[in-house]
């Protein structure tokens, strides 16, 4: 076979599967990664506001629910960054692992948990990370830890390689002070 071949067998295959977007997230990876120096800070922070804000903190700006963004670039490339985003349950740290309950009703929340006590549990979700749930323990049925992140996946499908860029250069310079 071919390698022309064996590279539309291995799209056919991709689409067929499902796999379509982990091949396109793969090239999306490596485009980014080819152009480092692209992006506007300042045309980034609205995509950061829109996308991140209402999860993550950086500098002045966001919420605590996921992780502290300010010190990123202290601590992780601009590939792992990028590659967080891409795959956000690909690693998911012990401190932000979301836990999924299952009442005795059937309903299923899953969320991140904030407190418990002998009779109740504060999760704090996505819907409303401002206002965690109170679930009795009485109305759980199951619980299990969640091996999918909170972060959604497919984050940065809906953006052009223009706004990508942008976002990668606002999270990856000096964190806002206003």
């Amino acid at each position: 076979m071919s390698r022309s071949t064996a590279i539309v067998f291995a799209m056919m295959f991709a689409a067929a599967t499902g796999a379509a977007a982990q091949v396109s997230r793969e090239q999306l990876l490596e485009t980014h990664m080819k152009d480092e120096k692209s992006g506007s800070v300042e045309a980034g922070r609205p995509a950061f506001e829109k996308l991140c804000a209402g999860c993550h903190r950086f500098g002045a700006i966001g919420k605590d629910v996921g992780p502290d963004l300010t010190t990123l670039t202290s601590r992780f490339k601009r590939r792992d960054i990028l590659e967080s985003i891409l795959w956000p349950s690909k690693i998911i740290s012990d401190q932000y692992q979301a836990e999924m309950f299952e009442l005795t009703d059937g309903a299923v929340v899953t969320g991140m948990l904030v407190r418990e006590n002998a009779t109740a549990l504060l999760i704090r979700t996505p819907e409303n990370p401002d206002r965690p749930v109170v679930l009795p323990k009485t109305r759980v049925a199951n619980r299990a830890t969640s091996t999918v992140s909170l972060m959604p996946e497919g984050l940065l499908d809906s953006l052009t390689h223009d706004e990508i860029a942008n976002l990668l250069a606002f999270v990856t310079a000096p964190a806002p002070e206003k």
